[in-house]
């Protein structure tokens, strides 16, 4: 008997309880979709998912808000430990009751106010040193800047396991707070779209028709939408027919409306089943993916056109360097890159050859590392690696 009890408890799965204000078996919006995707890639990595809600109450969350944005102006408010510590309290402590581990995503401030006898695995895809100056602009006071990160620090290192999209990100929780690089991991993201959708794309290009290429993202000075119309602008001027098809953001800036080179889609709701097709045949449709963004921590977007072997343009800052890989499965261009630099890049590759060589890149590298089941993959090993399997 006390042999079969064993064995029974060996091949119980262990239970992680994933912490977060949203649902992670229903919402497939935030965090880009990622709080969905990562949930399944736990499951798929052998291990049973619980939900432990932290939102606290409307009202609750509105007046601490509030306060903290009377103290500490501009701070993002998972930064604050105010915050953190009234998400942690919203908890049902009973939800606690059968974790063996605790997964939390995109919210490293909130760790301090956890059960201290469970361990934590920590996954974003940046820290707070990164994103002053490079994601925030604004000239934050500097006591916004010492609470921002001395939140981000206490956070890092009450983590057991730290998982970062990036070596971008993974370096900096390791040379700017000081966390154990044996226990600091990089496991990329993967596409967030239907795995049944993710048909590579067969569109061919041939010399003298159309190219199309595909422009996305939200915010339009961010992801360098100035200079994608650039660029695609210039191509025309130099004989190449292109065509910039724009998804994401929700209202094109009135100097682009009745340029002929420019196909507005606008923003598209992958919760909704008509615009969620309508953003798959964009990729299926499209011949290269243009994103000159100046700020950019992963890129789930990446991952999806490496999904469909479409190639990509960019540039390398922040974490791209790890989505993609110069001649692999696109080009990142430096920094300083003008859109007539980009126009220069797409040009010499623009041919059937180098264009076939990047699409069959860009799914092996999807295969790889850059999708969900090998997300999955990564996952067990790292966690059987630290004695949690």
């Amino acid at each position: 008997m006390h042999f079969i009890l064993r064995r029974i408890m060996e091949n119980k799965k262990k239970v992680i309880g994933y912490v977060s204000e949203k649902n992670p078996f229903t919402d497939r919006k935030a965090w880009s979709g990622s709080i969905f995707k990562i949930r399944e890639g736990i499951e798929n990595a052998g291990y049973e998912v619980k939900w432990i809600c932290s939102q606290p109450s409307s009202l609750k969350k509105f007046l601490c808000r509030s306060i903290v944005k009377m103290l500490y102006r501009h701070i993002k408010i998972t930064y604050n430990r105010h915050y953190c510590r009234l998400s942690a309290c919203s908890v049902n402590k009973e939800d606690y009751e059968g974790c063996d581990y605790l997964f939390v995503a995109c919210n490293s401030c909130l760790l301090p106010y956890l059960p201290e006898n469970i361990p934590i695995i920590l996954y974003t895809d940046a820290t707070c040193h990164l994103l002053m100056g490079y994601y925030w602009k604004k000239n934050l006071p500097l006591k916004t800047i010492r609470h921002s990160e001395a939140c981000e620090r206490a956070g890092i290192l009450r983590a057991t396991l730290n998982l970062r999209s990036s070596h971008w990100a993974a370096n900096s929780v390791i040379n700017d707070y000081g966390y154990d690089p044996k226990k600091t991991y990089v496991i990329e993201f993967g596409a967030n779209i239907d795995d049944h959708d993710l048909v590579p794309n067969q569109l061919n290009y041939v010399e003298g028709e159309c190219v199309n290429i595909l422009f996305s993202g939200v915010e339009w000075e961010r992801k360098g939408g100035d200079i994608a119309v650039e660029t695609v602008r210039l191509l025309n001027e130099q004989g190449i027919r292109a065509r910039l098809f724009i998804v994401g953001i929700r209202e094109l800036p009135r100097q682009y409306e009745r340029l002929p080179y420019i196909d507005y889609v606008g923003f598209l709701n992958k919760n909704d089943s008509e615009q969620y097709r309508r953003y798959v045949r964009l990729w299926q449709e499209a011949h290269l993916f243009l994103l000159p963004t100046q700020a950019e921590c992963a890129g789930i977007v990446y991952c999806e056109a490496s999904a469909y072997g479409v190639p990509i343009f960019t540039y390398d800052t922040g974490g791209t360097g790890d989505y993609v890989i110069d001649g692999v499965n696109g080009y990142k261009l430096p920094a300083g890159a003008a859109a007539a630099d980009f126009a220069a890049c797409i040009k010499r590759n623009l041919n059937a050859a180098s264009l076939q060589a990047l699409h069959d890149g860009g799914l092996r590298l999807y295969k790889e590392k850059l999708s969900w089941p090998a997300w999955s993959r990564r996952f067990r090993e790292i966690m059987e690696e630290n004695g949690m399997g």
